[in-house]
């Protein structure tokens, strides 16, 4: 459409020339003694016209002469900048790819143009940490150190290769600046709670935790998993301080009181601060949604809280986990504690029935034998107990689903408790 719009424009302008040469009579004369030339107006509109035009060619010649340099300049700036975006696209590619050598020679390349050498630089690094290059890696990653705009990008790259070489203080030392700049996004969180998983800091680990769980950012069996080392660990390393404790468990999210594991720490913790109280009412709470061998045993274990208020606690869940072997072994112990010597060797014997290789429980019954004055069916128990002690060992190793071992020395009674 405008190509015709000009070409009507152009059309109208040569008519209207034509139009005002035919009614131009004028002349003009141009005097050079001796001489005189005489031309039309309209000749000589024309070749001023025509040689303005030549004269602007001309000059606009002269003017392309004079930027050609600066042309030819520009046109290998271009060029440089070319190959350099295809190189640090190339070792981009490389990088996924696992060519890692390839990758880094390319974006050394790259390092051609100011603009890509930063980015450049950090793809080298990954490249060369991935070679095992720590040296060329720490070299390209101090090339990026003084540009500012790089800073967020250099930081979680060496936080997340400091966690790859499990250097969890460089690793969190580089978040803690991070995030100091304002920089909370989830992959850093990610990362932290690796450093902070490796350096031991399990309060961190909990608080990242919590921080990852509300943006749904870790797979549920991930951070179930981290939830139960964590919780652990702090009510392992807490001592008899029960102020500090009971401020742990508060911390302790309702779904996680649940937690075998967790509760079992907690009791203990508890047990050790010296309210061993708390430590029954948080063994108890499990114990009523879902039996577990391992709280079990813990509550049989349970020093300075009446067995006999224990025992009326476990046999109500008698109902509830008729076929538990380990809740028979927790009533047969509590009897004993308690010398209920009839009402142990019943429970005792229904326990071996539905786990008849259970150590714990064999061991139960050769305490039980000594204390009546049975040193044959004594002596019988403990060897079973051992046998199956040694299978459990050589078979699974470092697991244990039974009862632990005997809670105490062996109780001493003149007779059987009608």
């Amino acid at each position: 459409m405008r190509w015709l719009i000009w070409s009507m424009l152009l059309f109208a302008v040569a008519v209207a020339v034509a139009l005002l040469a035919r009614v131009n009579i004028g002349n003009v004369s141009i005097l050079w003694p001796p001489y005189r030339v005489d031309a039309s107006v309209n000749l000589v509109a024309l070749i001023l016209t025509v040689g303005f035009v030549f004269f602007h060619l001309f000059l606009i010649g002269i003017r392309r002469a004079l930027e050609l340099p600066g042309r030819v300049r520009e046109y290998r700036e271009r060029r440089r900048a070319q190959l350099a975006t295809n190189a640090l696209r190339d070792a981009v590619l490389a990088f996924f790819e696992g060519r890692f050598g390839r990758s880094e020679r390319m974006a050394q390349t790259a390092q051609e143009v100011p603009a890509l050498a930063g980015t450049a630089a950090l793809v080298a690094a990954r490249a060369a940490h991935r070679l095992q290059e720590f040296s060329r890696r720490d070299a390209w990653l101090n090339r990026v150190s003084d540009d500012a705009s790089l800073q967020q990008a250099l930081l979680m790259t060496r936080a997340e290769l400091a966690v790859e070489e499990r250097r969890a203080e460089s690793a969190i030392e580089a978040l803690t600046a991070m995030q100091a700049g304002g920089a909370r996004h989830l992959y850093a969180q990610r990362v932290a709670l690796r450093a902070y998983e490796q350096a031991g800091n399990w309060s961190a680990v909990l608080r990242t935790l919590r921080s990852l769980d509300k943006r749904d950012a870790l797979h549920p069996t991930v951070s179930m998993r981290l939830r139960i080392t964590a919780h652990t660990s702090v009510f392992d390393a807490a001592t008899d301080d029960l102020a500090l404790v009971r401020r742990l468990w508060n911390d302790v999210a309702e779904r996680d009181r649940q937690v075998t594991p967790i509760a079992d720490a907690a009791a203990r913790a508890f047990a050790r601060a010296g309210d061993r109280d708390a430590a029954c009412r948080i063994i108890e709470a499990v114990l009523e949604q879902e039996w577990s061998s391992r709280l079990g045993a813990q509550y049989a274990r349970i020093e300075g809280v009446a067995p006999r208020d224990r025992l009326a606690r476990a046999e109500q869940w008698r109902a509830r986990y008729p076929t538990e072997s380990g809740l028979l072994l927790l009533l047969g112990e509590l009897c004993l504690l308690e010398k209920l010597w009839g009402k142990a060797r019943e429970y005792l014997t229904q326990a071996l029935r539905f786990a008849p290789g259970s150590a714990s429980i064999h061991g139960a019954l050769a305490r039980l034998h000594e204390a009546l004055g049975e040193a044959a069916l004594a002596a019988e128990h403990w060897r079973a107990s051992a046998i199956a002690s040694a299978e459990s060992a050589s078979g699974s190793r470092g697991v244990g689903l039974s009862m632990s071992s005997p809670i105490g020395a062996p109780v001493v009674a003149p007779a059987i408790d009608a």
